[in-house]
C-alpha cells in the first residue's frame, strides 16, 4: 500500500515516526507492505528533526494527484479550505482519504461524501474529533440502533488545559505560558479560546447524527477569554468548576446546539476531566448514556486515529453518511437556561434564567456570561 501524506506539522510526523518504529508488525497486521511514498510540505528543506534525505518530499500537490501507485492519503494539512480542495480533488481521482482536517470536514460534510462515493473509495476521519479518543466510529455505529438525544462534551484540549489551571486559582498567564511550553496552546490560539474549535467538531457529530448540513457559524458560541479570577472564585464558592462544553440536545420535533462555558457541580463527571483529556458523553434511546475520554489531541494520539482509520479502510467496504430531509427546528437561541451574568469591568455576577439568545445580547453588551449546569 502506498501512501501519501498531506502536510507534515506535528501530526503528520507522528504519522511518519509510528510506521517507522513498528513497520513490520503494522505490516504483518495489514498483510501487505505499506510505504510513505510522498510527503506534501510547503518547504522542502525546512529542518525537521529527521534526516531530509530519508524523506519523501515534494511541495507539489499534483505530483501525488497524478502518481496512480498512491492508493491511500492522509491528510493533515492546517488549512480548512485548501484542505477540502484536497480532499474532494484525491476523493475524485479515487484514492481513499483519511483526514484529521476538522475545518475542513465541518465546511461541507456531505460534500465530501458525496466526493467519495462518486470516487468509490473511503474517506474517514476519526481523528478530526477529540483525537485520541474513539468516538467517530462508535458514534456511526450507534446512530444506526438509536435516536440519539444528546451529545455533550469538552472537545477542544487547550481550553481545557486552561480551565484546569484556572480552576485551582492558578494565575491566567502562567497557565498560557505552561501550554504554550507544552505545545498544548496553538501559536494563534483564536479558534481554541474563542470556541470555534470545538464548535466546528459539534459541527460534524451533529451532521452525523441528524442527517442535515449544520453551517457551524450558525452554532451559539461563547470562549473563554472574558473570564477573570473572579469568575472561577465565584465558580468554587459554589461547588462548581468551569468548563467549555459543547452540546447537541435533542427533541421529538427540534434541536439545540451550543458552546460555552458552563460551571458544573462537582458531582457532574465532565468537570472531572483534566488538563490534556477530553471527554464526550452521548445518550441513546436505547443504549442510555455512555461516555468517552481520552486524550484530546498531540502528535501521536492524532496519529495514532489516523493509523486505526488505516486498517478499518483495509477490512471494510465504505461507509458514506447521506444528507435527509428532515422537520427538526433548530431552537438554538431560543431554549432557556440559568446563567451566571457579571458586567466586565464592575459589579458582581448575578444568576438571570434568559434565553440563550439574551444570554448573547448581554455578552455582547459587554458582560461575562457563564451557563450553569
Amino acid at each position: 500500500m502506498n501512501i501519501a501524506i498531506l502536510g507534515f506539522g506535528r501530526v503528520g510526523q507522528g504519522i511518519y515516526r509510528i510506521l517507522m518504529e513498528d513497520q513490520a508488525g503494522m505490516e504483518r497486521e495489514a498483510g501487505q507492505a505499506i510505504r510513505i511514498k510522498k510527503i506534501l510540505v510547503r518547504q522542502p528543506d525546512k529542518d525537521r528533526g529527521l534526516p531530509l534525505a530519508s524523506l519523501p518530499l515534494t511541495s507539489d500537490l499534483d505530483e501525488i494527484l497524478q502518481d496512480d501507485s498512491i492508493q491511500m492519503v492522509f491528510e493533515v494539512m492546517s488549512e480548512g479550505e485548501a484542505g477540502l480542495h484536497a480532499i474532494r480533488q484525491f476523493l475524485e481521482k479515487g484514492k481513499h482519504v483519511i483526514s484529521a482536517n476538522k475545518a475542513a470536514i465541518a465546511s461541507d460534510f456531505f460534500g465530501i461524501q458525496e466526493a467519495a462515493r462518486r470516487g468509490n473509495c473511503h474517506f474517514r476521519f476519526e481523528a478530526a474529533v477529540a483525537g485520541g479518543i474513539p468516538l467517530i466510529d462508535p458514534l456511526a455505529k450507534l446512530r444506526r440502533l438509536n435516536v440519539i438525544s444528546q451529545i455533550r462534551g469538552i472537545l477542544n484540549t487547550s481550553t481545557n488545559f486552561i480551565l484546569s489551571g484556572l480552576n485551582e486559582g492558578r494565575a491566567k498567564d502562567d497557565v498560557m505560558a505552561l501550554a504554550r511550553r507544552l505545545g498544548t496552546l496553538e501559536e494563534d490560539p483564536t479558534d481554541d479560546l474563542e470556541g470555534y474549535d470545538a464548535r466546528r467538531k459539534l459541527a460534524i457529530l451533529t451532521a452525523m447524527v441528524l442527517a442535515r448540513e449544520i453551517d457551524e457559524r450558525q452554532i451559539p458560541c461563547l470562549g473563554i477569554n472574558d473570564l477573570a479570577a473572579e469568575d472561577f472564585a465565584w465558580a468554587a464558592s459554589q461547588n462548581r468548576q468551569v468548563k467549555l462544553i459543547a452540546c447537541l440536545d435533542r427533541k421529538p420535533d427540534s434541536f439545540s446546539l451550543s458552546v460555552l462555558p458552563t460551571a458544573l457541580p462537582l458531582s457532574d463527571r465532565l468537570g472531572e476531566t483534566p488538563g490534556q483529556m477530553n471527554r464526550v458523553e452521548i445518550r441513546g434511546d436505547r443504549i442510555g448514556l455512555l461516555s468517552f475520554m481520552g486524550k484530546g489531541g498531540g502528535m501521536y494520539p492524532t496519529a495514532h486515529a489516523i493509523w486505526s482509520d488505516f486498517f478499518d479502510v483495509l477490512g471494510s467496504k465504505a461507509l458514506y453518511y447521506d444528507q435527509e430531509v428532515s422537520d427538526l427546528q433548530d431552537l438554538s437561541l431560543d431554549r432557556e437556561g440559568l446563567f451566571y451574568v457579571r458586567p466586565a469591568h464592575e459589579g458582581e455576577g448575578q444568576l438571570v434564567r434568559m434565553s440563550l439568545a439574551q444570554a448573547l445580547t448581554s455578552h455582547d453588551q459587554g458582560h461575562v456570561i457563564m451557563e450553569l449546569a
